[in-house]
C-alpha cells in the first residue's frame, strides 16, 4: 500500500469519526441548563418554524399495546429540557439566543413524563405502580400527580375514563444519555414496560 493510500485511509477514518461523534453529541440527551451550546441549540431549532412537526415530537412518545382497553392504547411521553426550551423559542419571535441562555442557563429544569395508562373503565387513582430505570438503578420523581384518564377521540368529543393519567417529574440531572426504562404495573396484574433509547432524543 502507498504512502499517500494509507494518509488517504488515515484522513477518510478521522472524518467519519469526527462525523460519528458530532452526530452523537447534537443527538444524545443532554442537561440543558448546565450547557450554553446545548440551550443554543435548542433556541435555534424552536426558532426555526416548521422543526418542531408531530413527526419530529413522536419520537418522544412509545405506545403500549400490551395495555389497552378497547380502542384505547396505552402511551408514555417525554418531555425533555431541550423540548421546553425549542417550544419556548418558537412561540416568541423576539426572543434571541442570549435571551435564551439569560433565561435557561444554571436554572434547574424539569425532566417530565406523561403516562395515558388504559386498563379498564372507572379504574381507580393512584393504584397504578411505575417505577424508572436507567443503568439498573431506579430514579424518584420529584413529583407524580394522578387523575382519570379520559380518551379524547376528537377536539370535542372524548370517551369515558379509563384508567389513570400519570404525570412524572424529575430534576433534569437526574436522567443522562443512557437507556430510561419504564415498568408499569396496573392493580390487575397486567405489566408493561417501554424502554426510551437517550442516544437518539435531545
Amino acid at each position: 500500500m502507498s504512502h499517500k493510500l494509507q494518509i488517504h485511509i488515515l484522513v477518510r477514518w478521522f472524518v467519519l469519526s469526527l462525523a460519528m461523534s458530532l452526530a452523537l453529541s447534537l443527538n444524545a440527551y443532554d442537561d440543558i441548563p448546565t450547557s450554553e451550546s446545548a440551550i443554543r441549540d435548542a433556541y435555534f431549532f424552536g426558532s426555526r418554524q416548521g422543526n418542531l412537526t408531530p413527526e419530529f415530537l413522536a419520537r418522544y412518545s412509545q405506545r403500549m399495546p400490551e395495555l389497552k382497553d378497547g380502542t384505547c392504547t396505552s402511551e408514555v411521553r417525554l418531555q425533555t429540557p431541550f423540548i421546553e426550551v425549542a417550544n419556548y423559542a418558537s412561540q416568541d419571535s423576539n426572543l434571541s439566543s442570549q435571551d435564551a441562555v439569560k433565561r435557561f442557563y444554571g436554572k434547574q429544569m424539569v425532566f417530565r413524563a406523561y403516562l395515558n395508562i388504559c386498563y379498564k373503565p372507572s379504574a381507580p387513582l393512584n393504584a397504578i405502580k411505575v417505577r424508572v430505570f436507567q443503568n439498573k438503578r431506579q430514579i424518584i420523581p420529584i413529583s407524580s400527580e394522578s387523575s382519570p384518564y379520559v380518551p379524547r377521540v376528537t377536539e370535542l368529543t372524548t370517551l369515558p375514563a379509563d384508567g389513570e393519567q400519570i404525570r412524572l417529574e424529575f430534576k433534569s440531572n437526574q436522567i443522562d444519555s443512557s437507556s430510561l426504562v419504564f415498568r408499569i404495573e396496573t392493580p390487575d396484574k397486567q405489566h408493561a414496560e417501554v424502554n426510551f433509547d437517550m442516544q437518539t432524543l435531545h
